[in-house]
């Protein structure tokens, strides 16, 4: 099969497009041809080694990305949930990667039926975020109509799904993100929107339920106190403080830092499935490029300047 392989940690052009072994199945495991995969800041992350605890001391994995959505293509031994040609979307663990591939193998937990109303490219944008967002306001809290939510980068991948998914919940979401982006902030489903470049985004003080840090530039210390005094702090970095330190800290205080690390979840996809059919959840595609160009998609993603998310064609269709 065509891949976008990755031999060493480095640059965009350590990516290139190869001939890679299709994978075999095991009893339980599908193997779904990619229609579509997307780029997520994690997977440039992984190629610059920046997380090598996570990802491999000395090598990346062989082919990066989460994200993805197609059809099935085969089954494993044992194997009853879907059948050759089933629509589907989901994810592998991002550490690990593998979609960024003509064909990636998967168990029925990576994955969930494609919802109707999606395309296969709108699809490969959702998983990572969606489950992301989905693991925070759902499984780690009990959001309530009517609580205030800052969401901190809320135009961008995980930030404008959290916009979306906190107002469907009943809550007031507050946007934060540049002035050229408040418009999209406020068709997401922001009732406030602050400019990050004008205004401190700490100022006002014990005013939010949640602090949803998307972007990762705030911490617990600085924006604790513009949380309520049972406020949650959320983010999606895996730093040591955030995953191993937190957790201790929150049984001796009222405020909570949660770090939200997430992980394929069929059950969540199909949670969510409905919403996204009815149109109150979807994901904006803001920029589209033939797998071949993903250098280019992973130099515009770590640019920091993308609404929504970057959806990546799949190999065969870049390759023809």
């Amino acid at each position: 099969m065509h891949a976008i392989c990755t031999r060493t940690y480095g640059e965009p052009d350590v990516l290139s497009l190869s001939d890679y072994p299709t994978p075999a199945l095991a009893p339980g495991e599908y193997l779904v041809k990619v229609e579509a995969s997307s780029v997520n800041p994690v997977d440039w992350k992984v190629r610059r080694g920046e997380v090598r605890f996570f990802s491999g001391l000395h090598t990346p994995p062989p082919i990066l990305g989460a994200d993805f959505s197609g059809t099935i293509a085969a089954c494993g031994p044992g194997t009853r949930d879907f059948k050759p040609g089933d629509e589907v979307f989901g994810m592998v663990r991002a550490f690990k990667g593998g979609a960024y591939a003509e064909y990636v193998k998967v168990t029925s937990q990576n994955i969930a039926r494609k919802p109707r109303n999606l395309s296969f490219e709108e699809a490969a944008a959702f998983p990572l975020v969606g489950l992301t967002v989905y693991q925070g306001l759902v499984e780690k809290t009990t959001l309530t109509k009517g609580q205030q939510v800052l969401v901190n980068g809320c135009c961008g991948g995980v930030g404008h799904i959290a916009v979306q998914m906190a107002k469907l919940l009943g809550a007031e979401v507050t946007g934060v993100c540049s002035a050229e982006n408040a418009d999209l902030a406020r068709r997401l489903g922001a009732a406030h929107v602050i400019d990050y470049r004008n205004s401190d985004i700490t100022a006002e003080k014990g005013r939010y339920d949640i602090f949803f840090d998307a972007v990762n530039n705030q911490s617990f210390r600085s924006a604790r106190s513009t949380l309520t005094p049972k406020g949650i702090y959320m983010t999606t970095m895996p730093a040591f403080d955030n995953i191993v330190i937190a957790p201790m800290l929150n049984h001796l205080r009222a405020q909570q830092h949660l770090s939200l690390w997430v992980k394929p979840n069929r059950k969540a996809l199909e949670a969510m499935t409905p919403w996204i059919e009815s149109g109150k959840l979807r994901p904006h595609v803001s920029h589209r490029f033939p797998m071949e160009a993903i250098a280019e998609a992973h130099q515009l993603s770590e640019s920091g300047k993308v609404a929504g998310k970057i959806v990546l064609q799949g190999v065969n269709a870049a390759t023809g």
